[in-house]
């Protein structure tokens, strides 16, 4: 639960409702005060664990990858392959945004 000294207000949700550019409904800004009070003191819980409790963590084996070995993507052929269309080299694809004059 959050703490009577919260410092999401109604105005904060508000402009953080501004920013993300949603429309928040007045009936809903109690509810969203609530959660994102709640997140932002599960977060203050989080910062409360000391780091010596992930210095366990930090002395385990790195996860073994692949050697980073440059290849041919083949992107000539790869394009010859998926592009009905060629100009100037590169694949033709519709236009999706906007209107073509």
């Amino acid at each position: 639960m959050p703490s009577s000294s919260s410092v999401v207000t109604p105005e904060v949700v508000r402009q953080v409702a501004a920013l993300a550019r949603l429309r928040l409904p007045e009936s809903e800004l109690s509810r969203w005060t609530e959660q994102l009070s709640r997140i932002v003191g599960y977060i203050e819980q989080l910062r409360q664990i000391p780091e010596e409790a992930f210095a366990a963590s930090r002395s385990a084996p790195a996860t073994p990858a692949r050697d980073d070995v440059p290849r041919d993507g083949r992107g000539a052929e790869t394009l010859e392959a998926n592009a009905p269309r060629r100009m100037h080299d590169y694949g033709v694809v519709p236009r999706v945004v906007g209107s073509g004059s």
